[in-house]
């Protein structure tokens, strides 16, 4: 009598594809914006925008904006999203891609004009508020949720925060080169979140990934 063991195949991590294009931006947008964050630091040193500088400066902060629309939407919906089936933790990534390029765009029209006019200043103030409601939100969905597991769980909420207080320091300094350097390590922590996400993987063993409803 023969004696067939059968061998269970071991589970397969598999990729989403909300890592693949949502954390492959966030990464590639992280990077143009560090690029472009360095940039600007010689752009201030010139006395006109008519320069080669400047130009590279606007096409890698518009890279930026763009990927991380993509990025945002591509983890609200992609294979269902980081967020999995909570639209609170979708629309909170919608909000910071649209808040983040508004926001963006807002300042770097500034180069144009020595003041804004009032209508775009409340403007930018709305669209940081939005910004912020927006990443927090879908910080802390993910967190609770199970579609994310590991560092990735906790990389928005932490990645984010650092990102947060390096900007806002930063935004208060009146020396050039300190405000670069801690503008440039919020893209970091940014790129780390995207790094986190590109990296991670789903396991198609383990019960089905969702989010709580909210």
């Amino acid at each position: 009598m023969s004696n067939n063991t059968v061998i269970a195949a071991a589970p397969t991590a598999v990729r989403p594809r909300w890592s693949t294009w949502g954390g492959g931006a966030l990464l590639t947008g992280s990077l143009a914006l560090l690029v472009a964050t360095i940039v600007e630091y010689f752009v201030w040193q010139t006395t006109t925008l008519a320069t080669g500088i400047f130009v590279v400066f606007s096409i890698l902060l518009f890279a930026n904006i763009a990927l991380y629309l993509v990025a945002m939407f591509s983890l609200a919906f992609a294979d269902g999203g980081i967020a999995g089936r909570s639209a609170i933790g979708r629309i909170g990534l919608i909000l910071f891609g649209v808040g983040w390029a508004v926001q963006e765009s807002i300042y770097w029209s500034g180069y144009f004009s020595d003041t804004l006019p009032s209508a775009l200043d409340v403007l930018s103030t709305v669209a940081l508020i939005v910004t912020y409601v927006g990443v927090i939100a879908a910080a802390v969905i993910v967190a609770l949720g199970r579609v994310v597991r590991g560092l990735a769980r906790w990389a928005l909420i932490v990645g984010f925060a650092i990102a947060a207080v390096c900007a806002s320091v930063a935004n208060s300094q009146s020396d050039e080169m300190l405000s670069t350097v801690l503008l440039s390590v919020s893209c970091v922590a940014q790129g780390l979140v995207g790094l986190s996400y590109l990296r991670a993987r789903l396991n198609d063993a383990a019960p089905s990934a969702t989010a709580p409803r909210a």
